[in-house]
């Protein structure tokens, strides 16, 4: 049987969690139980009276462009060890999928324990975190002071979103209760969240610091002003994702900038062995500001322009990378612009 947890049978997840993330606190773990957990959709399947598998499904609010979409970062996969390798996890995300794509959600995202698990279910790479810390400028010139959740959090919040329009199309949004969580979530695990702020320009914040341990052996979020951070190494591979609702998605492709046309139409054919209302064929109309699909039923006399699996349309779209075309298709994928800068550190 597969079923969401009601509010009050929740709890019964936490002994798997125990279980399989036997590396979490206890008091991360009372932390995740009474502040993420009052408020996702836990998704299980039982054999008989016990709990068999499960995953959580976050809900996060993400900017993507100039829009927010209500997206959900799957956390807390986990099967029992005495029902592995019977099937549960994709009966689990087969009903997830389909939970997602009724409620018009344009994709889901996940932090892998081992992508090759979630390769099958066409997931892929669409963000790679840069590896930074606080310069030496940072750590000499700022003040620091301990983030207080009332008052604080509102400028964290403006200054985050700031920033994060810079450099990134696709992040989550963070408003106060967004930093209001991190705050908890950080301090549950030894840790802390600090402001650091300039000391000649008024007390102007200048970077926001979150870190797990006593000792801030774990960074867990550092975004801050040019300048006071430093690369310590090349941006690594983190999270992945999976185009859920694939109309919905591409409602935020558009041509390029310098595109010689101001629109353009194309057939492409997709697969998608899970999603089913994703594969065929389909009109796909681009202008300067949007995009979107039409389904074509009557394929006789139709030869697509362009032909992939929904896992390399999703790594394509994100920016992540360019899909495999033949030669005389390249101009034509050249003048579709793909999201630009995707940034999620999330955990939970």
């Amino acid at each position: 049987m597969i079923r969401y947890l009601k509010q009050d049978e929740k709890s019964q997840s936490r002994g798997l969690w125990e279980m399989v993330f036997s590396e979490d606190t206890q008091s991360f773990l009372d932390y995740y139980y009474s502040d993420r957990v009052r408020k996702n959709k836990i998704l299980t399947a039982w054999d008989k009276d016990k709990v068999a598998a499960m995953l959580h499904r976050n809900p996060y609010e993400v900017v993507v462009k100039d829009r927010i979409w209500k997206v959900d970062y799957i956390a807390g996969v986990a099967t029992d060890p005495s029902h592995r390798h019977q099937g549960y996890m994709r009966r689990l995300l087969d009903r997830c999928f389909t939970d997602m794509y009724r409620e018009r959600m344009g994709f889901t995202f996940l932090v892998p324990a081992d992508p090759a698990i979630y390769h099958p279910f066409d997931f892929t790479y669409i963000c790679d975190l840069p590896q930074v810390v606080l310069s030496e400028k940072g750590r000499l010139s700022l003040s620091r002071r301990a983030f207080m959740e009332r008052s604080d959090a509102r400028e964290a919040a403006r200054f985050a979103g700031r920033e994060l329009e810079k450099r990134y199309e696709v992040y989550a949004h963070r408003d106060e209760e967004y930093y209001k969580n991190l705050c908890r979530e950080v301090r549950s695990d030894k840790g802390d969240m600090v402001l650091l702020s300039s000391r000649e320009e008024k007390e102007r914040l200048c970077c926001i610091l979150a870190y797990y341990g006593e000792k801030a052996e774990t960074q867990r979020e550092l975004i801050c002003l040019p300048g006071y951070e430093k690369e310590i190494g090349t941006p690594k591979p983190s999270v992945m994702g999976r185009i859920i609702h694939l109309e919905q998605f591409v409602s935020v492709i558009r041509l390029e900038e310098d595109c010689p046309v101001s629109e353009m139409e194309l057939f492409i054919e997709v697969k998608d062995d899970l999603i089913r209302q994703n594969s065929g064929v389909f009109l796909w109309k681009l202008n300067r500001e949007t995009s979107k699909l039409i389904p074509i039923d009557g394929l006789e006399g139709i030869k697509p322009h362009l032909s992939m699996g929904i896992g390399e349309l999703t790594y394509w779209l994100f920016g992540y990378r360019k899909p495999s075309v033949p030669e005389d298709r390249i101009s034509m994928v050249d003048r579709i612009h793909s999201l630009q800068g995707v940034f999620f550190d999330e955990i939970t």
